[in-house]
C-alpha cells in the first residue's frame, strides 16, 4: 500500500502568508468531526503507525484549500497546516501551490473531483468496515480500479469519472488503497451525513 504522505505528483510549490481563521474555521471543523469519528487520525496498529486522511474547501474556481501533508495524525491543524491549491493539472500529473507546507499527497484526486462536479468540500477518510463492504459488494458504492493506487493520475481519473458521473454528493472505495475512500459533498453537513449513514448501513449488517 501507497502511504499517505508520499507525494507522487510534480509539485510547483511557493511559500505564502497564512490563510486567515474565516477561510479555515468551517473546514477545520469538518475535519474535527471526521477525526472524532476515527476515520481520519493515526492508529499505531495499522499503516505502520502513518497517520491518514485529509480535507478539502473549494476556494474561487477549481482553487482549493487542503490539509498539508503527513498531518492526519495531529489532533487540531493550526494556520500552517493549509495549504492553497491554485492550479491542478490532473493529465499531466502537475499540481501549483502555496503556503507554509505542502499540500496534501492525495490533492490531485481532489482537484479531479472539483474540475469534474460542483461539489464544495472533499475528503480522504479510512474507514476499514465500510470500505471491505464496498469492495466486497456488500455496500453500493463507487469504486475505482484495484490497479489505480493512492496518489496517482489513475487513482485521479477514476475519480474523475466517478464524480462526473454522481451528483455532487457521492462516496467511492479506492479498491487499490487499503480502507480509502473519497467523498464530496456540497457542505461539511451533507459531507457528514453521508458517511454517517454508509457507516450506520455497514453497521446494521453486521
Amino acid at each position: 500500500m501507497a502511504s499517505d504522505g508520499v507525494i507522487q505528483f510534480q509539485l510547483h510549490h511557493r511559500d505564502a502568508p497564512l490563510p486567515d481563521a474565516e477561510a479555515i474555521g468551517i473546514l477545520s471543523g469538518l475535519r474535527d468531526a471526521l477525526r472524532a469519528r476515527g476515520w481520519i487520525g493515526r492508529d499505531p496498529a495499522r499503516y505502520g503507525g502513518l497517520g491518514y486522511g485529509n480535507v478539502s474547501r473549494r476556494l474561487a474556481g477549481d482553487a482549493f484549500l487542503v490539509s498539508a501533508t503527513q498531518t492526519g495524525h495531529l489532533a487540531t491543524l493550526a494556520a500552517l497546516h493549509w495549504v492553497t491549491v491554485t492550479v491542478a493539472s490532473p493529465a499531466t500529473n502537475e499540481l501549483w501551490s502555496e503556503g507554509a507546507g505542502k499540500p496534501s499527497s492525495e490533492s490531485l484526486t481532489h482537484a479531479a473531483i472539483y474540475q469534474a462536479c460542483n461539489a464544495a468540500f472533499v475528503c480522504h477518510i479510512h474507514h476499514p468496515a465500510l470500505w471491505k463492504a464496498a469492495c466486497a459488494g456488500a455496500i453500493a458504492l463507487p469504486k475505482t480500479p484495484a490497479s489505480a493506487t493512492y496518489g496517482t493520475p489513475a487513482m485521479a481519473a477514476s475519480l474523475s469519472e466517478i464524480a462526473s458521473c454522481e451528483t455532487d454528493s457521492f462516496a467511492a472505495a479506492m479498491s487499490g488503497h487499503e480502507d480509502g475512500l473519497m467523498a464530496a459533498a456540497e457542505s461539511p453537513e451533507a459531507l457528514l451525513e453521508l458517511l454517517d449513514r454508509l457507516s450506520a448501513k455497514v453497521a446494521t449488517a453486521r
